[in-house]
């Protein structure tokens, strides 16, 4: 599908420097009020997910998180913050996660994306449907409800390449 970083292209407008340090600050506060530690290696992965620019894999949030955090703790950390809500999870057709940090000074704003299958760029799309089901679920007695949605297609870019390499 796609190749090394190419899911990063155009995804979520990035985040300005002293935006990812007040989302950070935010974060390590809903981590305390969740009554999670703050040990290094979640605050260097925060760290890692509040400067991206896009959703980030396990693998390079642990890189990006340097030294502070081995791959088994930074599965467990992805897992533990997202139950929480700290961050959002998208799933690529491919089967591989990738996770953003959630902004806990905006609780339940969400996006989804669009992602191309052939660059693997990713646009956020506005808003979310989806909670319409998540209601309709609570309604029949559910609880602790989250879900993930990614629409996959072909971006204009690959459509005008793939055009001309027909001809």
């Amino acid at each position: 599908m796609h190749k090394g970083h190419d899911h990063h292209a155009g995804c979520c407008g990035g985040h300005h420097p002293h935006d990812a340090s007040d989302t950070l600050d935010a974060a390590l506060a809903a981590l305390k009020a969740a009554g999670m530690r703050v040990t290094a290696p979640r605050t260097a992965m925060l760290r890692a997910l509040a400067r991206a620019r896009s959703p980030l894999s396990v693998e390079e949030v642990r890189r990006a998180a340097g030294e502070d955090a081995d791959l088994v703790t930074a599965y467990r950390t992805m897992e533990s913050l997202e139950k929480i809500g700290l961050v959002r999870r998208h799933l690529l057709e491919s089967g591989k996660s990738l996770y953003e940090l959630s902004d806990p000074r905006h609780p339940g704003a969400h996006h989804h994306h669009v992602i191309c299958r052939l660059c693997g760029k990713m646009e956020p799309l506005p808003g979310c449907q989806a909670e319409i089901f998540e209601e309709a679920a609570r309604r029949l007695g559910y609880a602790e409800l989250t879900h993930v949605l990614e629409i996959f297609g072909v971006c204009p870019a690959c459509a005008r390449e793939k055009a001309k390499t027909k001809n």
